[in-house]
């Protein structure tokens, strides 16, 4: 006989008792199992040292012994214990899965509505305007390349023109705050956050002390001028 199943019995039978027992100590409840059924009070503390305190030693219990616990269970034997057990843990199991097929369907049936409509209405795809991502369906023809939707870049990435008075670092640990990128003919361009030049693909760079002092021009109070 299996002992973890012997000694899910066990358990199972002191619990019982406890339900019908005033007193919950070893020898009490013992002695009102050994009342209701064919064993000594003795023989079921030895089981109870065994399979509830784990502390005792006893022998492999006989057929006799089991079956008798399986009756105060109100199963015929032991045999009837594990069939009839064993019935449960599987309903149990066939309405776990009945239950986890379907969430998945539900999902599945959610996400396929989602992707038939995100067909129908072509999809969002955002363009690149001037200084700026704006959202478009794919759909739609531009002349400028049209790209997948990413709402942290339509958000954040921007096109902006700079002078001595912008913030290019952070204050706290000089981390960039502005990304570049510096065409063939040295025209020079800043971004408000990293990735690749919405136009050419090229790669931006994070801004430096050096670019700053070479590429940013300065700012006077006459809003058409700038020296160099």
């Amino acid at each position: 006989m299996n002992e973890a199943i012997i000694r899910g019995i066990v358990e199972k039978v002191f619990e019982k008792a406890k339900t019908q027992c005033p007193v919950h100590s070893k020898n009490a409840l013992s002695n009102y199992i050994s009342d209701a059924t064919a064993l000594s009070s003795k023989t079921l503390e030895r089981l109870y040292d065994k399979y509830i305190d784990r502390k005792g030693t006893a022998r492999n219990q006989s057929e006799h012994t089991i079956n008798e616990l399986c009756h105060y269970l109100n199963f015929d034997s032991y045999t009837d214990y594990i069939q009839k057990n064993g019935r449960k843990k599987e309903n149990a199991n066939g309405e776990r899965n009945w239950k986890r097929i379907a969430v998945v369907s539900l999902i599945l049936g959610v996400g396929l509505i989602l992707v038939l409509r995100y067909i129908k209405n072509g999809g969002d795809c955002m363009v690149w305007k001037n200084d700026h991502f704006e959202k478009t369906d794919c759909s739609v023809s531009y002349k400028e390349k049209v790209v997948p939707l990413n709402w942290v870049r339509l958000a954040n990435f921007k096109k902006v023109k700079v002078d001595l008075t912008t913030t290019f670092f952070n204050e706290d640990n000089q981390n960039p705050l502005l990304w570049y990128h510096k065409s063939s003919t040295n025209k020079v361009e800043f971004f408000t956050a990293p990735g690749l030049h919405p136009v050419t693909g090229n790669t931006l760079k994070a801004i430096t002390p050096y670019i700053v002092q070479k590429y940013v021009p300065l700012h006077v109070f006459d809003s058409n001028s700038f020296t160099k």
